[in-house]
């Protein structure tokens, strides 16, 4: 008996019972749907946190009074009580990491959003205030696409302007040339003298919902005494020189921040590839809880197609006793029904995958997160399928392959 003989007679047992077939088909979709679901988020969240900390480079860390990553309540109260890294201290930091680098970057973020205002315009509550210097548009990946960034000078001597970032701009200003123009934050006029090049959306959340003014400026009228605090970014010259440059950071900033040699660090330390790795074992937990969930979903799928294939090889008996009497091979029967079984798993599976795909995109897209193809997880998805079907339809194969023909051609 060809292969191609018995996956069609397979095919024509699935047609006869449509409805049986019907949901079962669909209990293992859902399974596999859960799986590539779960399977195409993870990766395209893994793809998007990469190529976002690929752009501030693949050797720069960060050094901020807390963890960027949230931590409890306990820890976080803890971490409160660390002193702030003052702008006094990041402007002396800057100073003594020249000789190892001059890609030094200082910044600090209000919790709370604020309204920008131009005339009797005026943005939504939700814009973010950044105090930055002049080396973030090196190391935060951002372009100025009309006007131009700041100069040293701005920072140096704390100049109430301001960089839009593409959203506030278009808020704003409309069709109007926003450069020269005058805005105003918490009541304080600003000079606009740029414009941030757009860069879309990550997880849902805009990128260019943004403005930046002066480290320093920031630190004297903006920051709160809970939230002022500056977070520290360094790229060193090139990767070999990573852990040197690491080194001599935290000595810098213990020597700084007055701590003794045997007092531990009161500010965190981390790296890109530290924060990469945080990052992806969060979304691997996703990844996980999906596709433990789809498994949960399969073996209960399993089940059905157990049980449909035993009420098929009853309603067969007759048919089954018939092909032995005429010669059918005891290994014919057991391969034809297990064929049936992988057969109606592989539908489903079909059918899950497709619509985890594009469930999957869907949610991409939502969030902002570029599409990929999850071949890893559909070839799971698969192998799951084929193991189900072999799995569950072995007994009843077994059971209709040792029929006595006799017993098979008198039931009724």
């Amino acid at each position: 008996m060809v292969w191609a003989e018995i996956a069609r007679g397979a095919l024509g047992s699935l047609r006869a019972y449509r409805l049986r077939s019907g949901l079962t088909v669909l209990s293992v979709a859902l399974g596999v749907f859960a799986i590539m679901v779960a399977g195409t988020a993870t990766d395209s969240l893994d793809d998007a946190i990469s190529q976002e900390l690929l752009q501030l480079g693949e050797s720069s860390f960060f050094i901020s009074r807390m963890p960027p990553i949230g931590v409890s309540g306990r820890e976080w109260r803890e971490y409160l009580r660390r002193p702030p890294i003052t702008y006094r201290q990041g402007q002396e930091f800057k100073r003594q990491m020249v000789p190892w680098t001059p890609f030094v970057c200082s910044y600090a973020v209000q919790p709370s959003n604020e309204r920008i205002q131009w005339g009797n315009r005026a943005t939504d509550p939700d814009v973010s205030v950044v105090g930055t210097d002049e080396m973030a548009f090196r190391l935060l990946n951002v372009q100025v696409a009309e006007g131009r960034p700041f100069a040293e000078a701005d920072v140096a001597f704390m100049r109430p302007v301001a960089i839009l970032g593409a959203d506030v701009a278009r808020e704003l200003f409309g069709s109007a040339y926003p450069v020269g123009q005058q805005v105003r934050i918490r009541g304080r006029l600003f000079e606009v003298i740029g414009v941030a090049r757009p860069r879309g959306s990550i997880f849902g959340q805009s990128q260019d919902n943004f403005v930046f003014i002066p480290v320093g400026y920031f630190m004297r009228f903006f920051a709160s005494e809970e939230w002022g605090s500056l977070t520290l970014i360094v790229r060193p010259r090139s990767r070999r020189e990573l852990q040197a440059t690491l080194s001599e950071a935290v000595g810098i900033l213990r020597r700084l921040r007055g701590l003794k040699p045997w007092q531990p660090e009161n500010f965190e330390v981390t790296t890109n590839e530290g924060l990469q790795a945080q990052l992806s074992g969060l979304t691997q937990f996703v990844g996980l809880f999906g596709t433990g969930t789809g498994v949960i979903a399969l073996v209960a799928a399993g089940i059905g197609i157990m049980n449909i294939m035993l009420v098929a090889v009853r309603e067969r008996t007759r048919e089954i006793g018939i092909r032995k009497a005429v010669g059918a091979r005891r290994s014919w029967i057991l391969v034809q029904f297990l064929t049936e079984a992988v057969v109606l798993s592989l539908c489903g599976g079909v059918v899950g995958i497709v619509a985890g795909i594009g469930a999957g995109w869907g949610i991409g897209a939502l969030v902002g997160v570029p599409p990929s193809l999850p071949w890893q997880w559909m070839g799971l998805s698969f192998f799951l399928c084929v193991a189900l079907g072999l799995l569950w339809g072995t007994y009843p194969a077994w059971k209709a392959a040792t029929l006595n023909p006799v017993d098979a051609l008198r039931y009724e």
